[in-house]
């Protein structure tokens, strides 16, 4: 039944939108292949981030209790390695969004792309 519905409705069109198959031109597809390539690099460093900031939250917890200047010192260093890094990281996703940004504007003054 719905075979039979969703042939009436395609008005000859051979494919099917809403699984991906749709019979429009295919240059599209490749740069939105593009495009979910990249925010999934970005969510896998967002997720990098969220860890390393996990990370600095359980050192300062445990800066509190430490009296040792030997511990202190190798904690703060350890912090300080992480703060560096999480910059580095969020830099690089800054910039890769900027990227997208920019293909964005670049892809809306083609033809035929609203």
């Amino acid at each position: 039944m719905n075979d039979l519905l969703s042939r009436s409705f395609s008005g000859g069109r051979t494919g099917d939108i809403e699984m991906g198959n749709a019979a429009s031109d295919s240059g599209s597809g490749e740069n939105l292949d593009k495009f979910f390539q990249s925010v999934n690099a970005i969510k896998e460093q967002l997720k990098a981030l969220d860890q390393l900031n996990t990370r600095l939250q359980s050192s300062n917890e445990e800066s509190k209790t430490l009296h040792k200047a030997n511990a202190i010192k190798t904690l703060r260093t350890k912090m300080d390695n992480d703060v560096a890094l999480s910059l580095k990281k969020a830099k690089l996703i800054k910039t890769t969004l900027e990227s997208i940004d920019r293909s964005n504007a670049a892809n809306l003054s083609l033809p035929n792309c609203g």
